[in-house]
């Protein structure tokens, strides 16, 4: 719903390069996860075995690259840009953790999303409590670790501390 709804957020940012972005950022790694699962290649839809995600990064990767070079070919703003690039960024930063240490990719994102639409608005109450009711369901569903729940915290704010500063160059 981020990148699908940032026309709604950002004036100049057109339906094309949403669609474009949320296409190669989010419906296309989704088929690939979909295909991966249908074929056994990973255990189930949230990848929870850490070994099976490498492949699952390294194609989303590969698929929002192709998203950014299609959107320059559409002229998209940078807008659009800095918003694929901080996806990008937590992407890879998950992944490099995954190396190691298994994270909640979940709080990652969902802090990332929370943050990024609520930023220095009188929502940020309400967003910082739906991070907190997130990590406890993926405590209390013994999906993560206190550890890992927090891991993906920190991993969502870098982000979007990341995707801000970025925008403030473009």
């Amino acid at each position: 719903m981020l990148l699908i709804g940032t026309p709604l957020r950002h004036n100049g940012i057109s339906w094309v390069e949403a669609v474009a972005a949320t296409t190669f950022t989010i419906i296309i790694p989704w088929l690939f996860l979909v295909l991966a699962k249908f074929r056994g290649g990973v255990s189930d839809l949230h990848v929870t075995q850490r070994s099976q995600r490498h492949k699952i990064f390294a194609l989303t990767a590969v698929s929002i690259l192709c998203g950014l070079a299609l959107l320059g070919w559409l002229g998209a703003s940078a807008t659009m840009f800095v918003e694929v690039l901080s996806i990008l960024a937590g992407l890879l930063t998950v992944a490099l953790i995954n190396l190691w240490w298994k994270v909640s990719v979940h709080l990652a994102v969902g802090c990332y999303v929370v943050l990024h639409v609520s930023a220095g608005d009188a929502f940020l109450a309400p967003a910082i409590m739906f991070i907190a009711l997130l990590s406890w369901s993926r405590i209390r569903s013994s999906q993560h670790t206190a550890s890992q729940v927090c891991g993906g915290v920190m991993v969502g704010v870098l982000i979007s501390y990341f995707s801000s500063q970025l925008a403030l160059l473009g």
